[in-house]
C-alpha cells in the first residue's frame, strides 16, 4: 500500500500540470500565480510576506518580482520605514490575470472535490491543516525542530 507521500504527490502533480498549462496560456511563469494570489488578498503587502506565506527563499521571490515588475503585473515601492524592504502591489494587468487563473483553480477544486458531502470536504481541509501543522516542524535535513511528545522547541535538531 502506498503511503501519504504518494498520494500527495500525484495529487500535487496533477493539480501543477494543470494550473501549469493555464498559466502558460495566459503568459505566466511557474511561481508567478502564487504572488498574484498572495497580492489578491494582501495587495501592498512585503515581499518577505510572500516568502514565508508560501516557504520561498528570498532570491526566489526576488526574481520572481523583478519580472513580474518588468511584465507590468505587479508594481514596487520601497517602504516607508525600511528602505531595503519592498512592498508589492497587482496592477490591472496583474489583477485581471490572477481572476482568469481563478477560473481555473476553482474548477480543479470543484473536480477534486466531486462527489465529496461539504461536511467532507471541510473535516477533510481541516485533516490537510493538521497534517501540515506536524510536517512544519521539520527541517529540510529531515531534523525535528519540536519533540511531538514533549513539545519541546529544539533548533538543533536535539
Amino acid at each position: 500500500m502506498q503511503g501519504v507521500h504518494y498520494r500527495i504527490n500525484l495529487i500535487k502533480g496533477r493539480f501543477a500540470s494543470y494550473i501549469l498549462k493555464r498559466a502558460q496560456e495566459a503568459g505566466l511563469s511557474p511561481g508567478q500565480p502564487r504572488v498574484l494570489e498572495y497580492l489578491a488578498t494582501d495587495d501592498g503587502c512585503a515581499q518577505s510576506a510572500i516568502c514565508e506565506a508560501w516557504e520561498l527563499d528570498r532570491s526566489t521571490v526576488a526574481g520572481l518580482v523583478k519580472r513580474m515588475e518588468r511584465d507590468g503585473l505587479i508594481r514596487t515601492e520601497q517602504a516607508h520605514k525600511d528602505k531595503r524592504k519592498k512592498r508589492l502591489w497587482l496592477t490591472p494587468k496583474g489583477s485581471r490575470l490572477w481572476s482568469e487563473m481563478t477560473v481555473y483553480i476553482e474548477r480543479m477544486d470543484e473536480t477534486a472535490f466531486h462527489g465529496f458531502s461539504p461536511a467532507e470536504k471541510e473535516q477533510f481541509m481541516k485533516l490537510l491543516d493538521r497534517m501540515y501543522e506536524n510536517l512544519k516542524h521539520l527541517n529540510e535535513d529531515g531534523t525535528e525542530e519540536t519533540t511531538m511528545l514533549t513539545g519541546e522547541v529544539h533548533n538543533d535538531g536535539t
